[in-house]
């Protein structure tokens, strides 16, 4: 099984391994899975709270049916990246394959080999866990994922913070096909309370 891709739909797929799963209990979720959907590779990653997807157009496949997968490990892709980078005159596609000993690597300019993995197992179906079709209603927010990334600084009025905190979002009625602010709360219930409004933009659904 082979794929070829470029350099930057390579660097896509390897940050969807921030939500892959660091816990080697469960090793198949601690890979990037890579799928063959017609023409165009998917990518997946989840860590069982959040699932990241890609799907990715331009790239050539050789021996490899649909539906069938490959797990990737999200630290040696960084490897096959850095490599690429390295390399400021390299213009040619990055290979990945699987043998028929169940060995990933990636090929970085017809010269590097980069493992990437032996893991098996059955990838979840996450994808079943997206919404099909166009939106229904009004239409759809878009918010600035810069504006999300902000709310991850914000500090409470504590010694120690906790690593993961936790923020509720309410996404408010549209009124007159004008989308309202978003408000985002972060609030240990009694000493502090930490809010945020955030401007989205309408999408209308056709």
């Amino acid at each position: 099984m082979k794929v070829t891709l470029d350099n930057a739909t390579l660097t896509s797929i390897h940050s969807l391994g921030i939500s892959a799963s660091k816990d080697d209990i469960t090793p198949v979720i601690t890979q990037i899975a890579l799928e063959r959907e017609g023409d165009t590779l998917r990518a997946m990653a989840t860590d069982r709270y959040m699932v990241l997807s890609g799907k990715y157009s331009g790239v050539e496949f050789e021996d490899w049916n649909e539906g069938d997968t490959i797990l990737v490990d999200p630290s040696a892709l960084k490897r096959a990246i850095d490599i690429k980078k390295a390399n400021k005159n390299g213009i040619l596609p990055i290979v990945i394959m699987k043998n028929e000993h169940g060995v990933v690597s990636a090929v970085v300019d017809e010269l590097n080999f980069v493992d990437l993995g032996s893991v098996r197992g059955t990838f979840p179906p996450v994808t079943n866990l997206f919404p099909e079709g166009e939106p229904t209603g009004a239409g759809s927010l878009n918010i600035r994922p810069d504006f999300l990334a902000k709310l991850a600084k914000v500090l409470p009025p504590v010694v120690k913070p906790e690593r993961e905190r936790t923020w509720r979002f309410e996404f408010r009625t549209l009124e007159n096909l004008r989308p309202q602010p978003v408000y985002a709360q972060y609030s240990d219930g009694a000493k502090y309370k930490l809010e945020a409004l955030i401007q989205p933009a309408l999408d209308r659904s056709k």
